[in-house]
């Protein structure tokens, strides 16, 4: 971490230099300026956490100075120093804005103990700020933060984005996990450069190492020209990797080394590849209780897991789930030409009532089922998920009709999907099938996944 600057202004060099002296030991950056003038200049030039001013200047008054300071950065935290302390001017010192009003000769335990109190609460300011403005953002519809879970989650990420710390994300799937990391990549240094998102459970595991780190021609048959990895092309920005927990093993180790020293090999290559990308990974899967069964490598677990982002189900925060709702009954009334204003209270009390296991995705689908299907301006209970006897029932037809075999095939299919979280591999061994036809299945039939 940086050392906190300090701008010290004060017209008796002995005393800026006592103050600046035991500072710098105290692992302060120091700047000093005996007057207003070279205190601007200096504050022009680079800037502070925290002014330390003196009360009268050769030129002006403390005062003065901190009024022109925080016109520059409102931020900046303030100390007032005077030999001649005063109601008056302690008053108009904390009028203008100065949080200390400190006698001369200054006891210096007691300044360092200040800065570092006003240090914290300038670095506070800041993180809400941002954290502001994240929220306040152009997001996607699907991110919505009026939970505290979530605002913690936004939180985090405004701390964490503009830092280059490898980030694990997990939750159960449908919470929006790459959207997270997206917001990531968005709000970093590496705003500008690519940001490419790989599935790790969707791609085979014989074409997943060619995918991430590349090969030569001839590497292996049918490698006819060189091939660059998503680790290399995503150089300078991030590169996402969903669904670790489904990393095969024998690549767990290729990773690991590529994440210790930022070297690996395109296959069948023998040039040493350093690209600067930045790691964001996820997992719905407990892979805490995978490192301690040993199907995920516990040295590759503590390099991802640097900082962790954990988002909560859709269950456990209605303030979001509401207000998701009422997002997708808009943009969908509006994308299909319905007249849908909302919501009855019979549905809106089964929204909050139902586990929504598919979490945000599955809320999505439901609502524009709903909004299509609904002939009212207000959709109702029966349109809306209900709990049966811990089983979950889906009306999707509030009248019964014959349907053809590809109706019913798509519907058995959603319903299996959904139980599954949407994990494609655990839904194509419940239907007896391989993942590709599954794959080819929801492409077919237009599933949101």
């Amino acid at each position: 971490m940086r050392k906190p600057k300090i701008l010290i202004v004060d017209d008796e060099i002995e005393q800026r230099q006592l103050l600046a002296g035991f500072l710098k030991k105290r692992d302060f950056d120091v700047e000093t300026a005996g007057s207003l003038a070279e205190a601007e200049k200096v504050f022009s030039q680079r800037g502070f956490d925290v002014a330390v001013l003196d009360l009268r200047l050769p030129d002006g008054d403390g005062i003065e100075l901190l009024k022109k300071l925080r016109a520059i950065d409102p931020d900046i935290g303030a100390v007032m120093l005077t030999a001649y302390a005063t109601i008056s001017s302690a008053a108009d010192g904390i009028k203008a804005g100065a949080e200390e009003f400190l006698e001369k000769p200054v006891e210096l335990a007691q300044l360092e103990a200040i800065l570092h109190r006003l240090v914290e609460r300038r670095q506070i300011v800041r993180e809400n700020r941002a954290l502001t403005e994240l929220v306040r953002g152009s997001f996607p519809d699907d991110v919505v933060a009026e939970s505290p879970q979530m605002k913690e989650v936004l939180n985090i990420v405004a701390r964490v984005a503009p830092t280059d710390a490898p980030v694990l994300i997990t939750g159960e799937s449908g919470t929006g996990k790459e959207l997270v990391a997206n917001l990531l990549h968005r709000d970093s240094l590496r705003s500008k450069k690519p940001f490419f998102a790989i599935n790790c459970a969707a791609i085979p595991e014989t074409l997943l190492e060619s995918e991430l780190f590349g090969y030569e021609p001839g590497a292996f048959t049918g490698a006819k020209k060189r091939q660059l990895g998503k680790f290399e092309l995503a150089s300078g920005g991030s590169a996402f990797l969903d669904e670790i927990g489904d990393f095969p093993p024998t690549l767990q180790a290729k990773i690991l080394r590529f994440l210790e020293d930022g070297t690996f090999y395109r296959l069948g290559g023998s040039e040493p590849i350093n690209p600067d990308v930045r790691i964001i990974s996820a997992t719905n899967r407990d892979i805490d209780e995978m490192v301690k069964s040993k199907e995920f490598r516990e040295d590759l677990f503590y390099r991802l897991n640097l900082i962790r982002i954990h988002i909560p189900p859709l269950r456990e925060r209605p303030q979001d789930l509401l207000k998701l709702a009422e997002i997708y009954v808009e943009k969908f009334a509006k994308k299909h030409n319905k007249a849908v204003k909302g919501f009855s209270d019979d549905a809106r009390d089964r929204l909050l009532r139902y586990e929504w296991r598919g979490n945000v995705r599955e809320l999505r689908n439901t609502i524009e089922r709903a909004v299509i299907l609904t002939r009212t301006e207000y959709i109702s209970g029966k349109s809306m998920p209900q709990q049966v006897g811990g089983e979950e029932i889906v009306e999707i037809f509030t009248e019964k009709s014959l349907r053809t075999l590809a109706e019913v095939e798509r519907e058995h299919i959603e319903n299996v999907l959904r139980y599954c979280n949407f994990n494609q591999s655990e839904a194509a061994k419940i239907l007896g099938i391989h993942r590709n036809t599954l794959r080819n299945k929801i492409k077919e039939y237009e599933i949101e996944c």
